[in-house]
């Protein structure tokens, strides 16, 4: 089975919100704003195992799409 190719569903979900704006990941709770070039990760105190592993794949996808996520 080929791998998903997630670069278009990343950058239209980065074009879609406004600069300043939050998405936000159901399953995890994590959170993100989007500045200008990247998302910010709306940090809790600490991650637990699954929101750390949300986190990794999530800045994976981003930046195959060339989109930076930062935390």
């Amino acid at each position: 089975m080929p791998a998903t190719d997630f670069r278009p569903w990343c950058s239209n979900m980065f074009q879609m919100l406004a600069i300043g704006g939050v998405w936000g990941v159901p399953r995890s709770g994590l959170v993100f704003r989007r500045e200008a070039d990247a998302l910010q990760l709306i940090a809790p105190d600490s991650l637990d195992a699954a929101q750390a592993a949300d986190l990794e794949s999530i800045t994976a996808h981003f930046a195959e799409a060339g989109i930076a996520v930062r935390h």
